[in-house]
């Protein structure tokens, strides 16, 4: 019995960490069924190790730690076997799986959810494009397979842990891409309604076809986008968009490429 609970209980140790610290949660979020086990075995191996040197200190520091361990596991039905060398694995047991419990929490206040995040989607090309848009606070451009295309503001990250991901957008721009040119033409502004209703704090105003904004809010126009229906992706910044688009459109326009 022994020998059994020395490998269930650092695997579930190990498993409770894997599964609660952040770094580790959206990296297996991002692999195959397998790596949560090899998670939880290498994850239980470390934890064991440091309950044991954690005895190992706290033993020398008070001769009878390991023994008010022991009845203490015996309260929570780990039955410690009776002799020195049972007390010391119950007491063992113990403070690993204590340390699976509240190890992963502990990281998280350390780390906090941006810095797992980033190294989660360092080979993520779109999801850093995602978290690029939110730290500079550019909208997006993207197109979806239906030639449909968004520009708008991304509004939080994508959830890496979620089976089916999804990216929110506050709109500015939608329109669609020509199938034969790949142009893109915008056929609604979203940008001057959010800017009417964010700057109108009055419930009864109108606007000028009579109909109430009163009850809209800024939120209520957010787009709810499937990645996987998304084909293509881009940072969008409108003055630089202008200048492409007013370039292409003077007469006698080439494109060249200069060499270095």
């Amino acid at each position: 019995m022994t020998q059994l609970s020395l490998i269930i209980i650092p695997l579930i140790a190990g498993y409770s960490w894997a599964n609660s610290w952040h770094l580790s949660r959206y990296r297996i979020a991002r692999s195959n069924g397998y790596t949560l086990y090899f998670s939880a075995a290498l994850y239980g191996v470390a934890i064991l190790v440091m309950a044991g040197l954690t005895l190992m200190l706290l033993t020398a520091w008070e001769v009878g730690f390991v023994e008010y361990l022991a009845q203490v596991s015996g309260l929570l039905g780990l039955s410690p076997s009776v002799g020195s060398f049972g007390l010391q694995v119950a007491a063992l047991l113990l403070v690993t799986i204590l340390y699976g419990i509240v190890g992963g929490h502990l990281l998280n206040l350390l780390t906090g959810t941006h810095w797992p995040y980033k190294l989660a989607i360092k080979n993520a090309d779109f999801e850093r494009l995602v978290l690029r848009a939110i730290e500079r606070s550019l909208p997006m451009l993207v197109t979806l397979e239906n030639g449909k295309v968004y520009v708008g503001y991304v509004i939080r990250t994508i959830d890496p842990l979620a089976d089916e991901k999804e990216l929110r957008l506050l709109p500015v721009f939608s329109g669609f891409r020509s199938p034969e040119t790949g142009q893109v033409t915008f056929s609604t502004n979203y940008s001057e309604v959010l800017v009417e209703i964010s700057e109108d704090d009055s419930e009864d105003s109108e606007d000028e076809d009579g109909g109430a904004l009163g009850h809209l809010y800024p939120g209520d126009f957010e787009v709810v986008i499937p990645v996987l229906k998304i084909v293509t992706s881009t940072l969008y910044d409108d003055e630089a968009y202008t200048r492409f688009q007013n370039r292409q459109s003077e007469p006698g326009y080439q494109f060249e490429i200069r060499e270095a």
